[in-house]
């Protein structure tokens, strides 16, 4: 029952859609003539009656009736609540149709995964694909009027070979109180295992991917039902109704035309915007009237009745007489063609298009702008100069340089606070956790304090601090460069020999000509390797 036009408007020509309001089938015209009569029966009485039926005194009291119904019809948002309206059920209307269920999928995997040309085989395929078609024909009896009345009962669709006896014998022993709609698709669950067990499906994975298509079958069947279940909310459509009824009816009194003596508008009998007016609110709300459930009789409704015909005719086709069949393998026409071009004929050759390279393929580059230009390395530190917060690797980095010292010194003073801080968190742990260990019995050391042996100083952890260790600005000042480097080797050794009071080689006691203030000192990677102890405070200055 769907009007298709699809053809009239092929082509953007002059008065390309003014022919379609020539047509009654499917029109707006057939949908709104009998309230375009009433409307105008309305205004057309109560305009007689102003004009011949009413004394001066009463004349008065109409017309200050008119003009407030004319003065407060402005107060109702319809165009919002209308359009709102439309576009929520043209969009649930499409939805609708990408619902409906069509087994062509599904046929198809039951022609390519079960098996067999015999008489079972073709029994089993067939099977499967009728019980797709008794799935929606119960679908759409549940859902759709037009369907209802081709088959009211389930003895109509056993005399129309979708179901056999044996068949509604057990649909009606199902003892369900609910819709029983979804029983076919248990049916093809169950007999497509059977089908896998008998060996006519090759594996499981078949088995697993027929079953997933048919669950997409049954879940557009679920979706119309759910549909014809959960509505658009009744408050809405009343509000939209109400609101266009109201409207209409306090304009059939606020537009009269009046007398011209009273300075009103030109009196005219018959109001044109006014109808026109009508006929637009109206028409839209009758739009939404006729799409709101697609599944009835009205002229732009689903076919479902052809979709039950058109579905069942092509599940046997593929799964029965088009089976493990195809044409005859042969060399197409364009064998020895690397570019095979396809005919066109005279009414067609002026459509013939030159193929889409890219809009910028076109563009003229001048020569002498597409030549490459060198271009110039560009340092990071250049670019950037305060992008690292780290100091000079060495003092020696930039003799000469006016700021230098006192930035030196002014990191040594930070450093050395930082290493003072974590020493003593460090030590505050190691402690924390020897009389924690031992509070809970899981060590057996004494909480009293124990002479600790050189053998037993093994860390279990070493805690890598920068080489360069913190220096005062007092022990180096006005010293040259050289005296300060002999002076902070000479304090570092003092410091290691103070923490562990075991002989220490000269050698391990070595600072690089230029360490990064990140790598770890030789000097206490050597002291690790060589020494233990129970906690890392032991080897901390105190």
């Amino acid at each position: 029952m769907t009007i298709t036009y699809s053809l009239n408007v092929s082509e953007a020509r002059l008065c390309g859609f003014a022919k379609l309001l020539l047509r009654w089938r499917g029109s707006i015209y057939k949908l709104l003539y009998r309230e375009m009569v009433i409307f105008c029966g309305l205004y057309f009485s109560l305009s007689t009656i102003y004009r011949y039926m009413l004394d001066d005194d009463q004349k008065i009291i109409f017309e200050s009736l008119a003009k407030y119904c004319e003065r407060f019809t402005d107060l109702i948002p319809l165009s919002f609540v209308l359009g709102f309206y439309v576009s929520i059920v043209v969009g649930r209307w499409w939805q609708q149709y990408l619902s409906v269920p069509w087994p062509d999928k599904t046929v198809m995997a039951i022609a390519a995964y079960v098996n067999g040309t015999d008489e079972r085989g073709r029994v089993i395929r067939r099977t499967l694909a009728r019980y797709l078609s008794l799935l929606s024909a119960l679908t759409f009896q549940a859902v759709s009027t037009a369907v209802k009345k081709r088959f009211p009962t389930l003895d109509h669709m056993e005399e129309a070979g979708l179901m056999t006896k044996e068949e509604r014998r057990v649909y009606d022993m199902i003892p369900v109180s609910h819709g029983k709609w979804w029983v076919p698709a248990q049916w093809f669950v169950a007999l497509a295992v059977r089908a896998r067990k008998e060996g006519r499906i090759k594996d499981d994975i078949l088995l697993k991917n027929l079953l997933e298509v048919m669950h997409e079958y049954r879940g557009c069947c679920g979706m119309l039902f759910s549909y014809d279940w959960i509505s658009i909310p009744l408050v809405y459509t009343q509000v939209v109704t109400l609101a266009i009824y109201t409207y209409f009816l306090a304009t059939v009194m606020g537009r009269q035309y009046l007398k011209p003596s009273n300075n009103q508008d030109i009196d005219l009998y018959i109001p044109i915007f006014t109808i026109l007016q009508f006929f637009f609110y109206m028409g839209w709300l009758k739009v939404a009237e006729q799409l709101i459930n697609p599944f009835g009789e009205d002229d732009d409704d689903f076919e479902l009745n052809w979709c039950l015909d058109r579905n069942l005719q092509v599940s046997f086709q593929i799964v029965d007489d088009m089976h493990q069949r195809h044409p005859r393998l042969v060399r197409d026409i364009y064998w020895d063609e690397a570019e095979p071009q396809l005919p066109y004929t005279k009414s067609s050759v002026n459509l013939r298009t030159q193929p889409h390279l890219g809009s910028a393929m076109t563009l003229d580059v001048d020569p002498e702008e597409a030549e490459f230009v060198p271009m110039e390395t560009i340092l990071e530190e250049d670019h950037d100069d305060n992008k690292y917060n780290s100091p000079p690797t060495s003092p020696s980095a930039e003799i000469g340089s006016p700021g230098l010292p006192g930035v030196w010194e002014h990191y040594n003073r930070h450093n050395a606070m930082a290493d003072n801080i974590s020493q003593t968190g460090v030590r505050i742990l190691g402690t924390g956790s020897r009389i924690l260990n031992m509070i809970m019995g899981n060590s057996t050391e004494s909480i009293a304090p124990r002479k600790e042996s050189h053998q037993n100083l093994v860390p279990n952890f070493v805690l890598r601090t920068p080489a360069r260790q913190p220096r005062t600005a007092s022990q180096a000042e006005g010293l040259n460069h050289e005296e300060q480097e002999t002076a902070a080797a000479e304090e570092h050794k003092t410091l290691l020999q103070d923490a562990v009071a075991v002989d220490v080689p000269e050698e391990a006691i070595k600072e690089e000509e230029e360490p990064s203030p990140y790598e770890p000192n030789a000097s206490t990677e050597s002291l690790a390797e060589n020494s233990q102890c129970d906690s890392y405070s032991e080897l901390l200055p105190k």
